[in-house]
């Protein structure tokens, strides 16, 4: 018994450390493979970020945009987010983006007036 409770404690050892190395692992990464990883690392908590759109990275054969932007939360922390669009959006508007590490959930326009002051100077 002793044994099989020493397995599991150690299986769980193991499985926090990988959860943590990951969650450090993908923290300034903005790519599909860290968004895959933070969205299912329960250690990466959700988020809410700000950005102030530019032009897309690139747009598909559809026209759908692909956004790769500095994302600054509401203490003035900037992190770069990547996230697909439904259309081109216009420049220079304020997007509130709900994410879990690199994995974008949400974003939805906001005015400058809501978007917390370190965000908005960050991203003058």
């Amino acid at each position: 018994m002793k044994r099989f409770i020493s397995i599991i404690l150690g299986i769980a050892v193991v499985i926090a450390l990988v959860g943590v190395g990951a969650k450090f692992a993908t923290q300034n990464s903005s790519s599909q493979l860290a968004a895959t990883v933070d969205q299912l690392n329960p250690l990466v908590g959700k988020d809410v970020a700000y950005v102030k759109t530019t032009k897309p990275v690139s747009v598909n054969g559809y026209g759908t945009p692909t956004y790769r932007q500095m994302a600054v939360d509401r203490y003035g922390r900037s992190r770069t987010l990547e996230f697909v669009g439904v259309k081109v959006l216009k420049r220079g508007r304020y997007l509130k983006i709900d994410h879990k590490g690199a994995y974008v959930e949400t974003y939805t326009a906001v005015s400058a007036s809501s978007v917390p002051a370190a965000a908005r100077n960050e991203l003058q």
